[in-house]
């Protein structure tokens, strides 16, 4: 099991099924990325499942038509522009920026 930092974009895909699209980064001092598996291939498949602890989590639905792949090249921005025409959905942290942590 790893720990890393991610992103990710969650869209629905049907009942009781979504599909998402998202990065994860870690600094080049820790070498390879754990994700990769010490595989030099562009591509790895990983079936398992995921532990999610979300820092926050926003709803919005300007992404709609986008594509995941649309979204996947759209990266990790535009945060008020989300929230803007969305809700914050969690922010157990206070890390949504802006907002106070939590005592």
């Amino acid at each position: 099991m790893w720990h890393v930092p991610a992103w990710m974009y969650v869209q629905d895909a049907g009942p009781g099924l979504v599909s998402f699209v998202g990065a994860s980064r870690v600094t080049p001092q820790a070498g390879a990325h754990p994700f990769r598996y010490g595989s030099e291939r562009t591509h790895q498949l990983i079936v398992g499942e995921f532990v999610l602890r979300a820092h926050y989590a926003l709803a919005t639905g300007v992404l709609i038509g986008a594509g995941l792949g649309g979204i996947a090249d759209r990266g990790f921005h535009g945060l008020k522009g989300l929230l803007d025409n969305g809700e914050l959905l969690c922010d157990p942290y206070g890390r949504y920026p802006g907002t106070a942590p939590r005592s």
